[in-house]
């Protein structure tokens, strides 16, 4: 995967307690750059290409897909889930947009030399890992009337994560059939004008295959699932950041602003304007 495309990092959606470190730790062998919890309904799509921090994910309900340096998994109720830091990270809700999760960020020596010590660095997803009573320490160290107490907290917690991570590292194994690398291809390009010609030229199949294959596993096309994909993107850029529609529909390689608007409102029943404004 390339780092061409822009960034989108909008960790604030709708329904998301952020709770931030109580002490200043930065530079510290392991710290916390921020935690909390997200409960919504509004779609998930975070990207983070060489990302400075690590990320752990506990999801509670829904399930969705998890990129990391071009491996593609999905994720669902009771799965835990591990993006490292340096990583091209993708991660977005499935379509339902039920994907509730308690997250911590986090980077450092420490927390890069334990992952490592105990073999989980290149492991993305634990599946059935309930590492949720870790992420409820996490919190109560927020409490810590010091930031020695805090620092040793935290970080002993981690590790004792980690070490009960191992027992599920063998079971995060990616996707690899053919349908889903295309879309595991269309997920690392949406920023990109992608085209049915683009995909059958990297793959090297024809594009009424390309067409086909996927339609049989995913109900769509290729070209349908790009769309909304890209609708959901700009969703999210709508209700949290300032960015304008005309600026959105650029970042988002639709033709012009009319367009992108016509294929909004053809999606979700009301333009860009109203979305934002609340009428959805």
């Amino acid at each position: 995967m390339d780092n061409k495309f822009q960034v989108i990092n909008l960790e604030t959606p709708v329904g998301a307690k952020i709770i931030k470190p109580p002490f200043d730790t930065k530079g510290n062998p392991f710290e916390i750059t921020l935690y909390g919890y997200t409960e919504t309904d509004m779609p998930c799509y975070i990207l983070r290409m060489n990302s400075p921090f690590s990320c752990m994910q506990y999801v509670r309900s829904g399930g969705g897909v998890i990129i990391s340096d071009g491996k593609i998994f999905t994720v669902q109720k009771g799965d835990t889930f591990l993006v490292r830091e340096g990583a091209n990270q993708i991660y977005y809700s499935n379509p339902d947009n039920d994907f509730a999760r308690v997250w911590i960020n986090f980077k450092g020596k420490l927390s890069r030399d334990i992952m490592s010590a105990y073999g989980v660095d290149d492991c993305v997803v634990f599946r059935g890992a309930n590492t949720e009573k870790f992420f409820d320490e996490w919190f109560a160290a927020a409490g810590a009337k010091t930031k020695t107490e805090y620092e040793n907290l935290t970080a002993r917690t981690f590790l004792e994560a980690v070490q009960f991570l191992t027992a599920y590292a063998a079971t995060g194994a990616p996707i690899a059939t053919p349908p889903e690398q295309i879309r595991l291809y269309i997920d690392c390009h949406i920023m990109d004008d992608i085209s049915i010609a683009d995909l059958a030229r990297q793959f090297f199949f024809s594009q009424e295959h390309v067409i086909r294959t996927f339609r049989a596993t995913y109900g769509i096309t290729p070209h349908q699932y790009i769309i909304q994909s890209k609708i959901r993107i700009a969703m999210i850029m709508l209700r949290f950041s300032s960015d304008s529609i005309s600026v959105i529909a650029a970042r988002l390689n639709f033709s012009d602003a009319h367009h992108f608007s016509a294929l909004f409102k053809k999606s979700l029943g009301v333009s860009p304007t109203e979305y934002r404004n609340g009428k959805s």
